[in-house]
């Protein structure tokens, strides 16, 4: 349900590999497995392959949505943006630019009297190439960088993450349907 809920339809071109910590204690994310919420509260270290389909410097764009806020059956202020890195060289996510800084999922627990309530939340990331070269940002990106780092400045909204669209900014710059997706509960 994560691919048609957050991305849509498409065919994956690569494996998206994302890791939590490092050494003993490090967490393989794997498709829809649990990971404890306090092991992802700082970046993972981002993986992926450039296929055959890939031209030498192209660049992508990676962003990473909780579609479960507040609860995964009451979705009622999602997609939350965690995370959003673009103009990603080759397979260094860290050379990319970050228009919006990683944030951990933070799920709520479930209100007492609703027995139905479903706590556990899909974190997911997506991964697009960019076909046109270095992304331009419109004045919508510029305004979601400083809400989603302040609070709220320029014309931003308190809370500049919530119900933020992937597929939206995935559309506003022409980059079609991703190539990679992972996601954890």
């Amino acid at each position: 349900e994560v691919v048609p809920d957050v991305v849509g339809p498409f065919v994956p071109m690569t494996e998206l590999g994302l890791t939590y910590g490092a050494g003993p204690a490090a967490r393989e994310v794997r498709f829809g497995k649990p990971i404890a919420p306090a092991l992802v509260e700082r970046a993972p270290t981002v993986r992926f392959a450039l296929g055959s389909h890939s031209r030498p410097g192209t660049l992508h764009t990676l962003i990473a949505v909780d579609p479960d806020v507040p609860f995964r059956d009451a979705p009622s202020e999602a997609e939350r943006l965690l995370w959003l890195v673009y103009d990603i060289p080759a397979n260094e996510t860290a050379r990319g630019k970050t228009l919006v800084r990683y944030e951990g999922a933070r799920p709520q627990p479930c209100p007492a009297a609703d027995r139905l309530c479903l706590a556990e939340h899909r974190v997911t990331f997506a991964l697009w190439e960019q076909p046109h070269g270095r992304l331009s940002l419109h004045a919508e990106d510029s305004r979601l960088a400083a809400g989603a780092s302040s609070g709220a400045s320029h014309g931003a909204p308190a809370d500049a993450r919530k119900r933020y669209r992937a597929r939206d900014f995935a559309s506003r710059h022409r980059l079609g349907l991703p190539i990679a997706c992972n996601f954890f509960e």
